[in-house]
């Protein structure tokens, strides 16, 4: 307790709240704990009021927090974001690694020239189905492992955001509009794509589709955190693998990356904003 006291009168503790309540207190207490700072709490022996004190260098931080955190709370509660967490659905990641390499096993020069993302085919003759087709198809082993590690952590992400089956049919949906747009934008000209890629980024967008939508409904640009990493990620696996990493050898469909990722983002988006919409006119909700 002495060491408290002289920090705050050395100025190296700042006061950043006052709390009637020890309950309310500890709540603002957790506020500065969830970022990564320590806090000290001094009790008024005559107020009953109880104090809560902090680095002065990041008081400027942990008050705007508090504000935040405030509005938040006053908001009604339908419309306090929730974001439950659902679980990670292995099941269906074992299951999609499990085809990825069955296929890839079985895969011959016919069948990736039959089921392969084609602008012509498309558009010209008519095979819809091959935008969802050439996920499964991969160049060779170095594409089908990068595809099932970097591919499986996200997917898992997403899994644990949106639910494992709707996450996943978001998922190969993303790929499969982001390669139906990619061939749009390349017809009439021939152009010939395949692999998980275009999937994996649209994973990506949807974490950040959805991490926007929270925000939005939130009104809170304190949401839009959840989105950053993502984004992070993205733009790291953009650089390293989506450009060819250097190699002008390198067939790297980098169209068909940014199309999965755009197209993530946009289902995201709407995902939790129709789920919020539908929560909130149940029964009771009103």
């Amino acid at each position: 307790m002495m060491e408290m006291e002289h920090a705050i009168e050395e100025g190296v503790l700042a006061l950043v709240g006052e709390f009637d309540s020890l309950q309310q207190a500890n709540e603002y207490a957790l506020v500065v704990l969830a970022m990564n700072l320590d806090c000290w709490m001094q009790m008024e022996a005559e107020g009953r009021r109880y104090r809560l004190y902090a680095e002065r260098a990041f008081r400027v931080a942990i008050e705007e927090e508090f504000q935040l955190y405030a509005e938040e709370q006053a908001l009604p509660k339908d419309r306090r974001p929730e974001v439950p967490l659902y679980g990670s659905g292995v099941e269906l990641v074992l299951l999609w690694a499990l085809v990825l390499v069955f296929v890839f096993i079985n895969q011959t020069e016919s069948i990736e020239d039959e089921f392969c993302s084609s602008s012509l085919g498309i558009f010209a003759h008519g095979e819809w189905y091959r935008a969802f087709t050439s996920l499964f198809l991969h160049g060779d082993v170095a594409h089908l492992v990068g595809n099932l590690l970097i591919g499986g952590i996200f997917c898992v992400f997403v899994a644990h955001t949106l639910g494992p089956c709707l996450g996943w049919a978001a998922i190969l949906a993303s790929g499969t509009l982001g390669n139906f747009a990619t061939s749009w934008m390349h017809y009439p000209d021939p152009h010939l794509s395949l692999g998980a890629s275009t999937a994996t980024f649209g994973a990506l967008g949807l974490l950040v589709g959805a991490s926007s939508s929270v925000a939005w409904r939130a009104r809170s640009v304190r949401r839009l955190g959840g989105a950053v990493l993502p984004l992070i990620a993205g733009s790291i696996l953009l650089g390293w693998f989506g450009a060819g990493g250097g190699d002008p050898n390198a067939r790297v469909d980098v169209l068909a990356h940014v199309m999965g990722f755009g197209v993530g983002v946009l289902l995201g988006l709407a995902v939790v904003l129709m789920r919020g919409n539908v929560q909130s006119l149940e029964p009771g909700s009103l």
